[in-house]
């Protein structure tokens, strides 16, 4: 029997994934132009703030009820960070997944190494889960452009080599 607990947090990620799922642009927007205050990031669409909003929302829900996803609420979050018409706001999701407990799921995380708008939070995220297979795959984010993802880099190849 599901508990009262449990159900309650059903509930509200359900409805927290929900809002974020319908938030997402049909198609992929152009990066808009460069903000003033970081002249090499583009400015961020409202719709990607708002998914960033919801995936900190559910990550404090987590620590309200102190309870784990279950797969098919990982499913969802993967789609969510899979989708890169969410852009940017997708990188409070990647996050929520940076515990041990999702370690089985950290193929489909790595496969967004690449992906600028989220490159450093997969970094941190595997190396939370710990998933320390993929040493020769972050290595080469050793020389990025941005401190912090060198740093989270670095902590991850120290980690794990």
């Amino acid at each position: 029997m599901i508990s009262l607990k449990r159900h309650r947090f059903d509930e509200e990620l359900d409805r927290l994934l929900g809002k974020a799922e319908e938030i997402i642009p049909a198609e992929i927007l152009p990066n808009l132009p460069a903000m003033e205050c970081a002249p090499d990031v583009s400015d961020w669409y409202e719709f990607e703030g708002d998914l960033w909003k919801i995936g900190e929302e559910i990550r404090q829900c987590v620590g309200e009820y102190g309870l784990v996803f279950n797969n098919d609420q990982v499913r969802r979050i993967i789609k969510l960070c899979l989708d890169k018409r969410a852009k940017r706001g997708r990188q409070s999701f990647v996050m929520l997944l940076g515990r041990k407990v999702y370690h089985e799921y950290a193929d489909e995380i790595i496969a967004l190494l690449n992906d600028e708008d989220v490159d450093g939070q997969v970094i941190d995220t595997v190396c939370k889960m710990q998933a320390g297979q993929y040493v020769d795959w972050i290595k080469p984010f050793l020389n990025h452009r941005r401190t912090w993802i060198r740093n989270a880099a670095k902590k991850y190849v120290k980690k794990f080599q």
